[in-house]
């Protein structure tokens, strides 16, 4: 008896799990209908078109949209393949649509089409003829594009002794924006006929895509690269290794010895102005200044001025054989009130001569 009972329950649950499956199977296929539907009527909204048709700019797409472009553009700064690069770049992914008021009714709608703040062109999307449920899906009617906003100039100032090229083409004067300036370090020396002195320029590369592809070098031929806020002391100097050494043998003497002569410590005038005679130019004005100065010195004098420390933040050749050093140095000086360091800043003008190199003047700043 028991056993008939488990046999008809078994019966009964298998009969329960088929009719379960029936109705699952006849609920999905008569959801599949409905779910086709709500997929033709999200599929066919404007903005569902525009996100497609956004996917479809891919690299070979803006290739042809961007071929006028590109085929206009002045081909001495760079290559097509390079500005298409940089175009793509720049674009980056970073695109979007925004619906335009005009021009846009129930049947077509018309969008921007901007990358970050740049309008770079216009799309008109309208619905089809063969709806799907009931829906029209909308199509792609017209497209234009404009890429020359993402187009920009680019300028940049250096030395008018620098060599500028832009994509191995050298700018000149055609590329010079405004007017030579002065160098504010220098120009109490502009004017004087003993000087070649450099001037800033400021150059132009107009209508690139990205960053220009500029090099530089300096008068002596060396690469130099490019810094806005580079100091006028890095933009001018300009000299070579072995000029250098030799500018810095010449301070290594000269300026303990001027220092000796102004304070006169040994209280030896006349020793101290032949020590320093080595280093200065005759009657240059930094001799007449030593010896206008002497008389004085019989009778003044200091406990004791030694140079501790020096910097040399410029060496520069200024043409026709002269030479300028800006400098900072450490003074300490002996007092009543014992030591006291103090630190001094001067130009100082360098000649060169039968003799070698030789100082001539010297400005505090």
């Amino acid at each position: 008896m028991a056993k008939g009972k488990q046999t008809r329950t078994g019966r009964f649950a298998l009969g329960m799990l088929i009719y379960a499956l029936i109705v699952v199977v006849l609920l999905l296929a008569g959801l599949r209908p409905l779910w086709s539907y709500l997929v033709a009527y999200e599929d066919s909204g404007p903005e569902k078109a525009m996100d497609r048709y956004l996917e479809s700019l891919d690299e070979a797409k803006l290739r042809e949209l961007a071929g006028p472009f590109l085929a206009g553009l002045d081909l001495r700064w760079q290559t097509q393949e390079e500005a298409f690069a940089a175009l793509n770049k720049q674009l980056g992914g970073d695109l979007r649509y925004a619906l335009k008021s005009a021009g846009t009714d129930l049947r077509s709608n018309t969008y921007n089409i901007r990358s970050g703040r740049w309008l770079i062109g216009t799309v008109s999307i309208a619905k089809g003829e063969d709806p799907r449920f009931g829906f029209a899906p909308w199509e792609l009617t017209e497209e234009s594009y404009d890429f020359s906003a993402l187009l920009h100039d680019e300028e940049i100032t250096v030395p008018d002794t620098w060599t500028v090229r832009c994509a191995g083409t050298t700018l000149g004067e055609s590329e010079r924006v405004g007017e030579p300036e002065e160098f504010a370090l220098l120009r109490d020396f502009y004017g004087d006929s003993r000087f070649t002195l450099p001037h800033l320029v400021t150059y132009r590369v107009s209508g690139v895509l990205g960053e220009a592809p500029l090099s530089l070098t300096d008068a002596q031929g060396q690469a130099r690269t490019y810094d806005a806020e580079r100091s006028e002391e890095e933009l001018l100097a300009n000299c070579g290794a072995d000029a250098q050494a030799e500018i810095q043998t010449l301070l290594d003497g000269f300026l303990q010895r001027y220092i000796d002569c102004l304070s006169n410590a040994s209280r030896n005038v006349q020793g101290n102005y032949n020590a320093l005679k080595p280093y200065i130019v005759a009657d240059s004005a930094i001799d007449k200044i030593i010896r206008d100065n002497m008389a004085g010195q019989q009778w003044a004098h200091s406990h004791g001025d030694t140079v501790t420390a020096r910097d040399d933040l410029l060496l520069m050749e200024l043409g026709g054989g002269y030479y300028l050093a800006e400098l900072d140095y450490t003074l300490d000086t002996v007092g009543n009130k014992g030591h006291v360091e103090s630190v001094n800043r001067v130009l100082v003008i360098m000649q060169r001569t039968d003799a070698g190199l030789k100082v001539i003047e010297l400005y505090s700043l």
